[in-house]
């Protein structure tokens, strides 16, 4: 009897709905973050308490699916790598949070589809089409209408810093991991990367005095709920990233401000304006737009 095989058009549907998830989790933990923040938690923690679950939650399906931890020496070290990027991910956008307003730190933040794109067309991963550029300075636009950037306000320029930091890192994270899910598994490769960072975290929170906890219970459903969501978000992106490469997850990853924004106002009771509406359409026009393309090409 033959194995089942998965076809194309399968397979891209489920990487697009995993991204889709994981464009859910990422989206709404920041907000989450900010809720522990506010009771006197900080981004080190939360790091470190998002690493700890993500690293929990890997190892709990490895086990479940009988998969060994276990990768070849050159895999493994690149595995690491990747965990090594996540957490400078990670507490960059988390740390820009605790600085600048969600929105911002998302607009800028979400720079990195651009570096993505950029980055696997100068590896020969994927190439930078004008229908990709098109799409990605479209996509970028909307974003701006629905953040409300406002470069005149006198942002921190530390937490700028720190999101545009986290954007190179992501946009490194996800081409590395392109190339490396090629011959290793998306999972086991996983599991490294989230114990590297819960590792790297230990340390760093260790060497700071300690972890700083909320003092209220919405700072505990905050801190705590901004893990869970965050481990969604990266277990669902290995995959993704794995089903349907670098360009399209960076590209429908500009649906992450999106979530953030609406959860945002959800959560503070935000209202969205006219022109925030129609940034919204053009994300989604864009990215649907693009989709359509490329099935057809």
């Amino acid at each position: 009897m033959s194995g089942f095989v998965e076809s194309p058009e399968s397979r891209q549907g489920r990487g697009i709905g995993l991204l889709l998830a994981a464009c859910l989790g990422f989206g709404m933990a920041p907000t989450l973050a900010r809720l522990a923040y506010d009771a006197g938690s900080d981004p080190r923690t939360a790091v470190l308490l998002r690493f700890t679950l993500a690293a929990m939650a890997v190892t709990l399906l490895l086990r479940h699916a009988g998969r060994p931890l276990r990768l070849p020496p050159a895999e493994r070290r690149q595995a690491i790598a990747v965990g090594a990027l996540s957490a400078a991910m990670s507490y960059g956008y988390l740390a820009a949070v605790a600085h600048i307003a969600v929105s911002v730190a998302a607009l800028v933040f979400m720079t990195y589809p651009a570096f993505t794109a950029v980055a696997a067309h100068l590896l020969g991963q994927e190439r930078l089409t004008g229908a990709r550029v098109g799409a990605l300075a479209a996509a970028f636009a909307g974003i701006a209408m629905v953040v409300g950037f406002d470069g005149g306000t006198g942002h921190s320029p530390a937490g700028l810093a720190l999101a545009f930091a986290a954007a190179l890192a992501c946009a490194a994270t996800i081409v590395w991991t392109s190339r490396l899910l090629r011959r290793a598994d998306a999972l086991v490769v996983n599991g490294h990367a989230m114990l590297t960072g819960a590792a790297i975290f230990l340390l760093v929170v260790a060497l700071g005095g300690g972890p700083a906890w909320p003092g209220t219970a919405l700072g505990w459903v905050g801190i705590v709920a901004a893990g869970l969501a965050y481990t969604t978000g990266i277990v669902c992106i290995f995959f993704a990233i794995g089903l349907l490469g670098p360009f399209r997850v960076a590209a429908l990853g500009n649906l992450e401000p999106v979530v953030a924004v609406g959860f945002a106002m959800a959560v503070l009771g935000e209202r969205i304006d006219p022109v925030q509406a129609s940034g919204v359409a053009l994300v989604l026009g864009a990215l649907l737009a693009l989709q359509i393309r490329e099935r057809r090409g």
